[in-house]
Parts: structure tokens; sequence; C-alpha cells
């Protein structure tokens, strides 16, 4: 494949350590879209999966404000990378404020400011020496895909405001991307589709509803890992401490985000929600799907940010597009899985 001989031409040129040794000639090549928080968050366990997975070959990582500022899903990124020892990976500075929606008391209250002209605080180990691209993310996304038609896939696990942008930029943009993975979304209409930042809405959709809108609506082909099946995981005490018995950077890691609550609550069950979109990237038959038409309410009213499904198109959601709707999950095996990859040793 001419991506792949291009990826590999330049590992050999540059030289760095590790850079194809988890990869195989079959990896997937994606472009990796987050609003990236640490200690690790469901983003930086996704990452972690991806970066342990010879699966997937990750061309470059974007970042957008959603968790928190954009400021921090940079600079804490650009950290993991260096504790992961994959300093080789380009990260993209992505959009710092959704398209229309603005910030509220109600949002920074539940999960912290979008828009930050503070420096980012210190991440764990200190700031990292690597640096940003020059190239913003919407750019470099529209970029990269152009460049190789219909071979790369979007791993899109914040808010959709950059592929947003990408496709608004450029009419030829969404029918040459492979494939749009897509943590968001909660479909009421299929078990466990209640919201988690108003009764109906999810997070990342409701930051920015009308790039939810547009993607969706893009016509590239969707794979949609909303709410209903991150509620079939169940992460335990017990399974976390099966992953930490092995020390690794990435352990390490999961001990500082991790460790904290189940001291805190050690019965507490804690859902796996990005990580799930990684891993059925790489391994299909860990999900079950239905193809559904999916839409977003962009009204600014009592459903902004609800996304909503049906098995046919509905008066009002002409236009709608039919995507694969995760809504089941085969826990035993993903967990293993993911508790097996955060194992390895890094760069390896």
């Amino acid at each position: 494949m001419k991506l792949r001989f291009r990826i590999l031409l330049c590992c050999s040129l540059i030289g760095f350590a590790g850079l194809t040794s988890a990869q195989n000639d079959d990896s997937i090549p994606i472009i990796f879209d987050t609003d990236f928080a640490m200690p690790p968050t469901d983003d930086a366990l996704a990452l972690m999966l991806a970066l342990q997975s010879p699966e997937l070959d990750i061309l470059g990582i974007t970042t957008v404000a959603g968790n928190r500022s954009l400021e921090v899903a940079t600079s804490d990124v650009l950290r993991m990378l260096e504790i992961a020892e994959r300093i080789d990976i380009p990260v993209y500075e992505g959009a710092d404020l959704p398209l229309v929606h603005r910030i509220s008391d109600f949002a920074v209250s539940n999960y912290g400011s979008w828009y930050s002209d503070e420096p980012p605080p210190e991440p764990y180990g200190g700031y990292a020496k690597k640096k940003i691209e020059d190239e913003s993310a919407a750019a470099y996304i529209e970029r990269e895909v152009l460049a190789n038609p219909g071979e790369i896939t979007i791993v899109a696990l914040g808010p959709l405001t950059n592929i947003a942008h990408a496709i608004q930029s450029n009419p030829d943009f969404a029918a040459k991307v492979k494939q749009l993975v897509i943590m968001g979304g909660a479909v009421a209409s299929l078990p466990d589709g209640a919201g988690n930042i108003t009764p109906n809405a999810e997070y990342n959709f409701w930051v920015d509803p009308e790039a939810a809108k547009i993607t969706l609506r893009s016509g590239i082909p969707i794979e949609l890992s909303p709410l209903n099946v991150s509620r079939k995981s169940a992460l335990t005490k017990d399974w976390y401490n099966k992953m930490v018995a092995v020390e690794t950077p990435l352990t390490n890691l999961l001990k500082i985000s991790l460790g904290p609550r189940f001291e805190t609550d050690p019965d507490r069950v804690w859902l796996m929600y990005d990580q799930i979109a990684v891993a059925s990237l790489i391994d299909p038959s860990l999900v079950t799907t239905e193809k559904m038409y999916v839409d977003v309410d962009d009204n600014h009213d009592i459903s902004y940010g609800v996304s909503v499904a049906g098995t046919e198109v509905w008066p009002g959601a002409e236009g709608a597009q039919q995507m694969n709707v995760q809504h089941d999950l085969d826990w035993p095996r993903f967990i293993k899985m993911f508790n097996e990859r955060v194992q390895r040793p890094v760069a390896d």
C-alpha cells in the first residue's frame, strides 16, 4: 500500500527506536482525535490501547477542547507520548471552542472550562519536551485524508469540532475518509440510552451539537460507539488489581488515575468509554451493532445535543445517515484484551 510504504520509509530514515516494531503489515492507519487529559481519563486509556496494538498505525494525534481546555489536552497528550516512548507521532492542536455552543456555569461545574488563556497545569512527570506541529488539526486531517483517499480511519473520542471543520473546508474530504469511529451519543431507543450531561444528551455531542450533526450527515461511513455500549462495561477493583500487577510506565499511570478511586470506594464499578471504540476497531467482533439512522438535535432548547436514532428516517430527520450503532459488548474478551495490551512493554 502506498501509504504504508511512505510511513515505513519515513521511519527508516528517522530511526526512532521501536516505531514499527509494534505494527504489522496489515495495520490500520488512523488519525486519533481526542479531548485528552491526564492522569489518564478514558481518552488516555484509549490511547494506551491504541499505542500497544499492532493492528493500529497512529499517523497523527489531533487535540480538541472538551473534557478540559485545548491547552490541557495538548500538553497532556505530548507528555503521554513521551511516557509511552512514541515521540515519533506528530501532534496537531485543534479547535479551542465549539462551532456555536458557548461555555456555561453548568458545564464548568461538571467538567471544567473548555477555554482558558492560562498555562496548562504541569502533567505527571513534568511538561513534555516534545512540541506540537505548526499545522492546525483540521488542516492536517484534511491533508492526510486527501493524500491517501480511502485509506484513513479517523478515531474521534471528543467533540467533533475538528472533524466538522475539515468537512466544511473541502467538499471532497468526506468522500475520501475510509471510516470514522466515534465515541458519542446516547440512543434512547436502545437499552441503556440515557444521557450523562443532561437526561438525554451525551457529553461529546452536547459540547458541540452543530459539529456532531455536520459529521453524522457527512456521508462518511460511521461506526458509532454510544453510551449504550459503554454501560455494558464493568471495571472492578479486581480487574484493576490484575492490570497493575505488572509494572510498566502505562500501568503506573493507571495506578495514579484509578488507584485513588478504588481506595475511596473499593466496591464501585467504573465504566469504560473511548477504550471500547478503539477496541472495536481492533476486533469488531467484540461489539454487537445495529444499522440505524442517527441525527443530533441542534435546536437551542431542552433537547440541545440529544442524539436520536431509528431504523428508518423519520419526519424532521430527512438527510440523516445510516450507520453502525454499537449497543452490546463482549466484556470478558474486551477486558482481557485491554489488560494484556497495557501490560506490554512500551514501544514493544
